[in-house]
């Protein structure tokens, strides 16, 4: 066999098996986290409505968790499409570029912010603080990679 018959588009798992093996596997992984998962959120959030919160945290987190099962089980070398070096792409690179000038951001945002609250005697509650610095920073690495795509791709 050549090597582009070998790899295919959803690859093989790296624990043996073919394709149908990787897909099935993380199905059935994915949908028994879901299900625990989301009896836990239910018994600990939503007392008065625990089924319906159940089927609801179980249906949200059963593609998200199939995926993950299927990340963490596939051979990339088995992807059709997957390149050989992904951290020498130039992907990787806009990547680190962009995370890097993020955290400086991070940094001087974060220190002007603690400058100002403590000079303004500004108080707010910690998870609305905590959720802006969040946003800046991705706003911030998104704008920095979308920039570099655009200048070098």
């Amino acid at each position: 066999m050549t090597q582009l018959t070998q790899r295919s588009t959803w690859g093989r798992s790296r624990f043996g098996g073919g394709s149908a093996a990787l897909i099935i596997g993380s199905v059935v992984l994915g949908l028994g986290l879901a299900i625990g998962a989301g009896a836990l959120f239910a018994f600990l959030a939503y007392p008065q409505a625990r089924i319906l919160a159940w089927s609801v945290f179980s249906a949200g987190l059963f593609p998200v968790l199939t995926a993950a099962c299927w990340a963490l089980a596939v051979d990339r070398s088995t992807l059709r499409s997957a390149p050989r070096d992904p951290e020498q792409s130039i992907e990787s690179r806009w990547y680190d570029s962009a995370a890097q000038g993020a955290f400086h951001d991070l940094l001087v945002a974060a220190g002007l912010a603690t400058v100002i609250f403590a000079v303004l005697n500004v108080e707010a509650p910690v998870s609305l603080v905590l959720g802006a610095v969040l946003l800046l920073t991705m706003l911030s690495f998104a704008v920095r990679y979308l920039w570099l795509k655009r200048a070098e791709g």
